[in-house]
């Protein structure tokens, strides 16, 4: 929590200089490599930071959560994942296309249930991340990601597509 409140403070104080906002959205993720192996296609939804430092970057904050159902037979068990990303990285525009590498940590969960045993477990592990889209007004933004999170050896990687809308952070300011 420390490291994040410094990262706020920090992205804030060089908002002065460039077009900050706040985003939310939904995603479709594809699990790739060993976890499709594991999981169905899984749906969430992300909230991200974008504090301005120049006129074509942003320092982004993102977070969110993701759900998939794993390939488990349902005779077996019922069974499903999840994601929680925090993620720092760098957005540059290009005349409404931008780019956005970013690194961070994921929570990464499963839960597992027979109908009388129930099993869950989470993890952790390093995440990095590069994205690409294209935001029409500054407002409206549709993209695409790859997320590869590490732990212990193993990956778990996602390809996912994004819709989102982003609400400016500098009313007095043309956009």
């Amino acid at each position: 929590m420390v490291l994040l409140a410094t990262i706020l403070i920090t992205a804030g104080s060089f908002a002065q200089k460039g077009t900050s906002f706040i985003g939310a959205g939904g995603e479709l993720l594809l699990p790739t490599g060993l976890s499709a192996d594991y999981f169905k296609t899984g749906i969430g939804f992300y909230a991200k930071g974008l504090f301005g430092v120049g006129t074509a970057g942003q320092i982004t904050v993102t977070s969110g959560y993701a759900g998939f159902k794993t390939t488990i037979p349902a005779e077996f068990a019922t069974s499903s994942g999840r994601r929680i990303p925090l993620l720092l990285g760098y957005r540059h525009n290009f005349n409404g296309f931008f780019v956005e590498p970013q690194v961070g940590y994921t929570v990464l969960g499963v839960t597992i249930s027979d109908g009388n045993d129930y099993y869950t477990d989470s993890e952790g592990g390093f995440t990095w991340a590069a994205g690409i889209g294209y935001a029409f007004n500054n407002k409206v933004e549709v993209g695409a990601t790859y997320q590869a999170s590490s732990k212990g050896g193993e990956t778990d990687a996602f390809f996912g597509l994004r819709l989102g809308y982003n609400f400016s952070l500098n009313s007095s300011k043309k956009q």
